[in-house]
């Protein structure tokens, strides 16, 4: 009777023991919060890199069709010497028009077809541009390098994952070149 008396007086927990379970809840809540905010952080990397990227592809792919089945190149007049620039006007086989393909002056802060932006410019910036062209012969069709680098516009977190640069580059032969 007197030791079931004695277990029944003692009901609460010593201090060890309330000092080691806090230990505990506050380690598995420090890991928690910190697996929740490097979770977080790679999110909004994933979305600054797909910004990015969807802009710079859209831009790339528009050039590439616009060069690609243009019947001749105006500006530069040859590429015999390689030529590399800042623009580049080509005249389309379909409708006879031209198109000049441009990169980002002081004024303006895209890349452009006859003066339209190719690109959502309130999400990114182009950080370098340009457009090279080589020809083995005045008879042979150019092959225009288009080459520029996208960064994104930092957000104001100011962490590293909230920017990024990418580059793009391609090189396209022009099919329907007239002489």
């Amino acid at each position: 009777m007197k030791k079931l008396s004695k277990l029944l007086s003692n009901k609460g927990f010593t201090l060890a023991e309330l000092l080691l379970s806090s230990a505990i809840f506050i380690t598995v809540s420090v890991v928690i919060v910190t697996a929740l905010f490097i979770a977080l952080r790679l999110s909004k990397k994933s979305d600054v890199l797909v910004v990015a990227k969807q802009n710079g592809d859209a831009a790339m792919s528009q050039m590439v069709r616009g060069i690609k089945y243009a019947s001749s190149l105006d500006d530069p007049d040859s590429c015999v010497a390689p030529v590399i620039t800042s623009q580049i006007t080509v005249t389309s086989s379909s409708d006879n028009g031209q198109t000049t393909f441009s990169c980002p002056t002081d004024e303006s802060n895209m890349i452009a077809s006859n003066g339209a932006s190719l690109m959502d410019i309130a999400g990114v910036y182009i950080s370098t541009c340009s457009f090279s062209c080589t020809q083995s012969s005045i008879n042979s069709p150019p092959t225009i390098t288009i080459a520029f680098t996208l960064g994104t516009v930092a957000s104001g977190s100011g962490f590293i994952e909230s920017s990024t640069t990418i580059p793009f580059e391609t090189s396209v032969t022009m099919r329907n070149f007239i002489r």
